[in-house]
């Protein structure tokens, strides 16, 4: 079943190419090494989008450890097929809709993407490419992609010394709404502000 999405998909989005002014682009970040940071993917869309999909290459070091579709994403009936391809070492992911509704003109994240850096990890670069969109009769959108610097805060690297403490801990399920009581949903994603203002995450089983 899940090759058959990813076929539909690319034949939906090689009918009648077209360049349009659209965009994919993830806003360069920071994270610390052995650590995990959620960052949003952004469309910028002057084309009502009736689905997206792109390439991402990353830096050695750095890792996914989830793909998550946010608040925006659910509320147009989005669906989310990702995979590694290891003849191209890279991720390829498809956001598609469970029906013929599109995302409208707008610019705004329509997934995250949760990051996790090796203790090594010094930065690099990451990119988005082979971007395309699909409009809702079918016809293909060329879209930007992104060439995003990902770096690592220069304290970690000189070895300042940090208050690492938590300010605040916060909790989201993997629809990205909040959480009071992390123990009653079975999977949470758990964000520490530290001392320093710099944010980490990481997922929680609470095995239900």
């Amino acid at each position: 079943m899940r090759h058959c999405l990813f076929f539909l998909l690319a034949v939906l989005m090689v009918v009648g190419a077209a360049a349009q002014n659209n965009q994919i682009y993830i806003e360069d970040f920071e994270i610390y090494p052995d650590s995990t940071s959620l960052v949003p993917v952004m469309l910028a869309n002057t084309d009502s989008t009736r689905g997206v999909q792109f390439y991402m290459t990353m830096p050695e070091g750095l890792d996914v450890a989830a793909f998550v579709l946010n608040d925006y994403a659910n509320a147009y009936d989005m669906l989310l097929e990702t995979k590694f391809s290891t003849n191209l070492g890279c991720y390829v992911v498809f956001e598609y809709p469970a029906s013929r509704i599109c995302f409208p003109p707008d610019t705004t994240a329509v997934l995250m993407i949760e990051f996790c850096a090796s203790s090594d990890f010094g930065g690099g670069e990451l990119t988005l490419w082979q971007c395309r969109g699909a409009t809702i009769d079918n016809r293909s959108i060329s879209m930007t992609g992104c060439t995003t610097n990902v770096t690592v805060p220069e304290s970690s690297i000189i070895g300042i010394p940090m208050d690492n403490a938590p300010e605040s801990n916060q909790y989201f399920n993997l629809l990205g709404q909040p959480v009071i009581q992390p123990d009653t949903v079975p999977v949470v994603i758990e964000v520490t502000t530290h001392g320093d203002g710099h944010q980490s995450s990481r997922k929680m089983s609470f095995g239900h």
